[in-house]
């Protein structure tokens, strides 16, 4: 069964003042917390096992999913002690309970996609990829926080975060896409991060991959998905669903 690792322990800055008091998956959409439509999800189609990495007010999410049970799901937690380890650098606290020549999946805690996670699955091994990036086209006129560029056969060519408005203008011409926040990865990728250090998969990971020549690819979809990084982006949220019974069907 493919263990899907959800990065759930940074300071959610951006969120303040709500996040001082809980952590941003525990935020509340339609009277549920924000992860637990996720994690619904993720058992509706057959992902039952969820290691957590937290970090900032992690007991709260320790309390309020246990050991996952109640919602039919064994859940694990990978807690960074000192200091923030970076997405990469908390993941590979994990490395020890990812099954030798295992895929698994990343998904940050701030999303929440219906995405089929199947088909991402089958892409990613059909390329034999060792990171893949789930991914959706950048609208135009869109200041995004990343630029990936592809290759015809979906490898990654260009992976910029945080790109200068010169990078924007350099692969304006190009076919431009965002990063989602949700990687598969084989178990390998855990070489390629350094232990006990901070470090990011975005900022440092991914374009030591693609400077490498490694085996990184591209998913594109335009499935639906949301991130809930910034207040705005919450009350936005809570505008779209507020009536509905159902987020992620």
């Amino acid at each position: 069964m493919t263990k899907i690792i959800i990065v759930a322990g940074g300071l959610a800055t951006r969120m303040t003042p709500i996040t001082e008091q809980i952590p941003k998956c525990l935020i509340d959409i339609q009277g549920t917390p924000l992860i637990e439509h996720q994690l619904k999800f993720f058992k509706k189609h057959g992902y039952t096992e969820i290691i957590f990495c937290v970090a900032h007010l992690a007991d709260k999410v320790k309390e309020y999913f246990k050991d996952g049970k109640k919602l039919g799901l064994s859940i694990q937690y990978i807690q960074e002690k000192n200091e923030l380890m970076g997405t990469a650098g908390s993941v590979k606290l994990a490395e020890k309970m990812i099954p030798k020549n295992d895929d698994f999946i990343v998904f940050y805690g701030d999303n929440l996609t219906s995405m089929d996670f199947g088909k991402f699955l089958n892409f990613h091994r059909e390329k034999k990829a060792l990171a893949t990036i789930c991914m959706r086209p950048l609208p135009s006129g869109y200041k995004s926080s990343s630029i990936i560029t592809l290759a015809t056969d979906h490898k990654i060519r260009v992976f910029l975060e945080k790109p200068s408005p010169d990078d924007l203008e350099k692969y304006s011409g190009e076919q431009r896409y965002i990063n989602n926040g949700i990687y598969a990865f084989k178990k390998e990728v855990f070489k390629y991060i350094p232990p006990a250090t901070k470090f990011d998969f975005a900022q440092e990971l991914f374009p030591t991959l693609v400077e490498n020549n490694v085996g990184i690819y591209g998913y594109p979809t335009e499935e639906f998905f949301r991130e809930i990084g910034r207040i705005e982006k919450y009350a936005k949220i809570l505008e779209e669903f507020k009536g509905r019974d159902a987020i992620l069907s």
